[in-house]
């Protein structure tokens, strides 16, 4: 038995290179695997579509408003859980191979990363693209402010898709995953601080909860707040929005250190 041998920085980019090469290869030229990233963002853009109302904003329906930034960001979250909650437990026999043949884990983790990441933005991309298209959001400054909150939906996936590998890393198997990921699914849902009013202990979870934050930029660059004080207010749409920009990118580090930190102690003592 031996400990992990001291690497240079360019071998673990050469893994790093390598990994995301062969990530990107092995997805687009698996059918099964491609078709459901290619339909996720459509398919909810449809519900969008259908579910929404088209003038919410023009209109300042404060409750269709708010629907509208749950609806994107929380699909965005769900679309990156969707990508990443197998990507590891599923390569266990392949990545203790691997490891053992000398493989760096922060490369492996890292890499990952980067492919999951690529393709939830553009999955962001297709979904705030097309909803554009049919939902008028009155933005103040039509450029910067959507930009903001294509960077919110794309920087929920991110940190969502980084605790979708937390999760992966700490399963054996992806059957497993069932309620893991139930449970993020209805943390996103209940504790974004949107559509539900919470009190008590339960508005603590809102900060936790990487929706909320997603959902926070758009609240606060539509002005959702100045619509109906009286009736509606939000804290969190109050913030300044590259702090809650800052804080999504905060729990996505968070997230893949604590991946990187817990696969490293798994196979820390193994040939």
């Amino acid at each position: 038995m031996k400990k992990f041998r001291r690497r240079s920085a360019r071998m673990n980019m050469m893994h790093f290179r390598v990994l995301s090469k062969r990530y990107f290869r092995q997805i687009f030229t698996n059918l099964s695997t491609l078709l459901p990233l290619i339909l996720e963002a459509p398919v909810m853009l449809i519900i969008l579509f259908i579910s929404c109302k088209q003038d919410a904003f023009t209109a300042k329906d404060i409750t269709q408003a708010n629907l509208v930034a749950f609806m994107l960001v929380v699909m965005a979250a769900f679309m990156g859980l969707l990508n990443s909650y197998r990507e590891i437990c599923k390569e266990r026999e392949i990545l203790s191979r691997e490891v053992y043949g000398g493989l760096d884990i922060p490369a492996y983790v890292l890499s990952k990363m980067l492919v999951l990441s690529v393709i939830g933005i553009v999955q962001c991309a297709i979904l705030f693209g097309g909803s554009l298209a049919f939902i008028d959001f009155a933005f103040a400054k039509p450029v910067p402010d959507a930009l903001l909150c294509f960077a919110a939906m794309a920087l929920t996936n991110i940190c969502v898709t980084a605790l979708g590998l937390l999760i992966s890393a700490l399963l054996k198997k992806s059957e497993s995953a069932v309620l893991p990921v139930l449970m993020i699914i209805i943390m996103q849902v209940v504790f974004c601080d949107c559509l539900i009013s919470l009190d008590g202990g339960a508005q603590f979870l809102r900060y936790i909860t990487p929706s909320a934050w997603g959902i926070a930029v758009f609240g606060k660059i539509c002005g959702l707040n100045s619509w109906y004080p009286s009736v509606v207010s939000r804290e969190l749409y109050d913030l300044n929005v590259f702090l809650s920009l800052g804080i999504l990118a905060g729990f996505a580090v968070l997230f893949v250190a604590l991946t990187t930190i817990l696969l490293r102690r798994a196979y820390r003592q193994k040939d």
